[in-house]
């Protein structure tokens, strides 16, 4: 039934005037003391539950986002392999990066923070995170700050031994910071000599990437300051054929492969000095036209000496392009024994580290699948990772 517009009118005055004169009444009328309970009643604190994680599984995997186009809070969230179901999510600064402990105990994020959000005073930070509880449990500044970049999986990492995390930073020379990860405590930094990136060699080696094409070793003692730095010789030519950063390394095995944008391998033992093998090439006959690319676009599997690498059909300079398919190597024999095609192209990519490893791989609109491994059947996916999921971490490689 219509109503008229006179009548809600009225009705609201008459509302008004009850209210004002219920007002009034209260505060007329004597002061009644209110009944408290006893001050040890009273709580202290809010109340609730927090879900504790059983030990990090091999089959877990740690998605980190830096969310684009905000970058301000990055996150991390953490995946069950078998069914996807989410275990929790850690929240952090400004293009994180993430460093998993090799007793599985914590998460390090490699931070930067503002007083203001996104203006004031910059604070950079290395954060550990209980793996268990995902509760931070404490931090160190780093005084140099940090590189901040997209995020690379190799712009911080741990050290062999697992305790001295190295952080990546121009400032504007480059440089490594060294953070004691037992003490928690900041010791300096390393210069790098204009090379880039953290790749561990030892409990108190490092080696960076330099632009001309070779290595440089670092050897550091207990307190940050190096010891001993070596160079190596050119393996690439950074202006013809430059090889991508994110390598597949396996740190228990101190291996790593690097992959030109043509599709040479070069493998190299990471045991001290960088020493480069032999290289050979992904494709064969028949696969003129494919190339590797992406962001993280390699992985190692050290139980099966498999390579697993992104690959698309493009021309020269296409190496930022998403994977269409994975392409599977014995290293040893240098051949390729498969080839997975993937449901949805593919940005990044990593295998878990079990005797039935898992494939995961993220597209670029925010999906994670999951594959087996050795055959390439789809084990399932989930869409709505966030807004830009980036990098892959699982626990043992």
């Amino acid at each position: 039934m219509p109503v008229e517009g006179g009548r809600i009118v009225s009705g609201l005055i008459g509302l008004w005037l009850a209210t004002a004169a219920a007002v009034v009444q209260a505060q007329q009328a004597p002061a009644i003391p209110a009944q408290m309970p006893p001050a040890a009643a009273q709580p202290t604190q809010e109340d609730h539950p927090t879900l504790v994680l059983p030990e990090p599984s091999p089959r877990w995997v740690y998605v980190l986002e830096p969310v684009f186009p905000y970058l301000v809070v990055s996150k991390v969230w953490i995946f069950d392999g078998d069914g996807l179901a989410v275990k929790g999510m850690i929240n952090g600064g400004y293009t994180a990066n993430a460093v998993l402990a090799h007793d599985k105990s914590r998460l390090w994020l490699a931070e930067t923070y503002w007083s203001r959000g996104s203006r004031g005073t910059r604070t950079d930070v290395v954060t550990a995170f209980d793996t268990k509880t995902l509760d931070p449990v404490g931090e160190v500044v780093l005084p140099k700050g940090r590189f901040l970049v997209v995020p690379k999986k190799h712009n911080a990492t741990l050290t062999s031994d697992g305790r001295y995390l190295l952080s990546f930073n121009m400032d504007p020379a480059f440089s490594l910071s060294v953070v004691d990860v037992e003490e928690m405590k900041y010791l300096g930094e390393l210069d790098t000599q204009g090379c880039s990136l953290a790749f561990p060699t030892g409990d108190t080696s490092v080696a960076s990437l330099c632009p001309d094409g070779r290595f440089l070793h670092i050897t550091f003692d207990a307190s940050g300051r190096a010891t001993k730095t070596e160079l190596g010789e050119p393996f690439f030519d950074a202006e013809k054929d430059p090889v991508f950063e994110h390598a597949a390394i396996h740190r228990p095995s101190k291996q790593g492969y690097f992959l030109s944008y043509d599709g040479w391998v070069y493998p190299v033992s990471l045991d001290g000095m960088p020493k480069v093998g032999e290289r050979w090439k992904l494709q064969g006959a028949g696969d003129e036209g494919w190339r590797p690319g992406g962001w993280q676009l390699a992985a190692f599997h050290a139980g099966s000496k498999r390579l697993f690498v992104l690959m698309h059909e493009g021309g020269p300079w296409t190496h930022k392009q998403a994977g269409e398919e994975v392409w599977v190597f014995d290293v040893e024999r240098k051949q390729r024994v498969a080839r997975h095609k993937l449901p949805h192209h593919s940005h990044s990519m990593t295998v878990s580290q079990d005797e039935k490893p898992l494939l995961f791989a993220i597209t670029e609109t925010a999906m994670l699948q999951v594959l087996d491994a050795t055959t390439g059947e789809e084990k399932g996916h989930r869409e709505g990772v966030g807004i830009s999921p980036y990098l892959l971490y699982t626990m043992g490689e």
